[in-house]
């Protein structure tokens, strides 16, 4: 029984691979396409062009993974039972389900790596492509560099650093504020200290303000406000972006002790615990594609070939890309459930592809 097994996931894994490596180059043509005006109006080296495409590739394979992993299901099989494999396999007492177990296994471990994947290496290939093109192709500063851990954030802006111990985008408030202020030299001249800070008509509106200016004839000369504004460009959508930017980068460890440390504040983490499942959710999307192609698969070898499965891959990642991001959009404005709006599309493919399985005719 190990021969049926390893025959089936050889030719899973060649199409799998040809799969993955037209998705990359057709991703990467596109890219190309799309960033020759940056590339013509900032000429860099070679090598530098080289990583900036390369960096990538990781988000590229991630965002690839459920339509290969659906296509090599519905070509591998499909190819089966239309060189009359599976009716011979059936003949010698060989079930669909044990024809279609070594796939579902193997989608399934893909989706765990892509769990890690995305958890550990996507992000930190996403900050190589924003560097490189921020600082190595356009040749200037990130004006909001955000540095992450756990749930600090660094903002740097020109010479103006920002510490933002938390960030509440909906209340439009900054709990826990330090901002550095730097001369050409980078040397300390200003540091603005500050319990909370609020957005308002006139801006922000600092409380329990410690001012000190290092330039001054003492060297150090400190002033105390209780309530201050200050002229800061940034405005809350900018530190939202930031902020965003910043959770989409977190662990599902980080990003879960930063929901219990709001929860023990008492701010909604409605839009956070969406996220967190999200996490979990989506990267299984690869075993349900899987899934969802087996019923289909089965009937290639009556019906036609490559050509209908590409249609069947196309068409049910898009509808399951829809149902996904509706649930999302709903779950983040609190309409449904943080675990039902991450999970419905899961759900509801896994039933679909359950009912076609046993509803098909070979």
């Amino acid at each position: 029984m190990r021969i049926i097994p390893k025959y089936i996931l050889k030719q899973f894994f060649i199409i799998m691979f040809f799969a993955i490596s037209a998705s990359i180059v057709l991703f990467l043509i596109v890219d190309v396409f799309e960033n020759t005006g940056l590339l013509l109006d900032h000429p860099a080296s070679v090598s530098t062009i080289i990583l900036y495409f390369a960096s990538k590739i990781p988000f590229m394979l991630f965002m690839s993974l459920p339509i290969t992993v659906m296509l090599a299901t519905l070509i591998s099989l499909g190819l089966l039972g239309k060189n009359l494999e599976l009716i011979a396999l059936r003949t010698c007492g060989v079930s669909h389900i044990a024809v279609i177990a070594p796939i579902l296994v193997v989608a399934f471990l893909i989706s765990i790596i892509a769990f890690f994947g995305n958890e550990y290496i996507v992000p930190k290939a996403n900050r190589l492509t924003d560097y490189m093109e921020i600082v190595k192709i356009k040749k200037k500063e990130q004006q909001l560099k955000p540095e992450y851990k756990l749930d600090k954030i660094w903002v740097k802006r020109g010479n103006v650093i920002y510490y933002i111990d938390r960030f509440l985008p909906k209340e439009k408030k900054i709990e826990g504020i330090t901002i550095y202020h730097f001369d050409e030299n980078f040397t300390l001249v200003k540091t603005i200290m500050a319990v909370d800070a609020e957005w308002t008509d006139n801006g922000w509106e600092f409380h329990t303000v410690d001012e000190k200016d290092f330039t001054g004839p003492t060297l150090l000369s400190v002033k105390k406000f209780d309530v201050k504004y200050y002229d800061i460009k940034e405005r809350p959508e900018d530190f939202k972006i930031v902020f965003e930017q910043q959770t989409e980068k977190m662990s599902f460890r980080q990003l879960s002790r930063y929901i219990d440390r709001l929860n023990e504040d008492g701010y909604d983490t409605t839009r956070y615990k969406v996220d967190l499942h999200s996490k979990v959710s989506y990267p299984l999307v690869n075993f349900i594609m899987a899934l969802i192609a087996t019923p289909f698969a089965l009937m290639i070898g009556r019906k036609g070939g490559i050509a209908s499965a590409t249609v069947i891959a196309f068409t049910f990642s898009f509808f399951y890309w829809v149902v996904h991001s509706i649930c999302i959009s709903l779950g983040h404005g609190g309409t449904l459930p943080p675990f039902i709006a991450a999970w419905t599309a899961n759900i509801l493919f896994v039933f679909a592809s359950v009912y076609l399985f046993l509803t098909v005719r070979t």
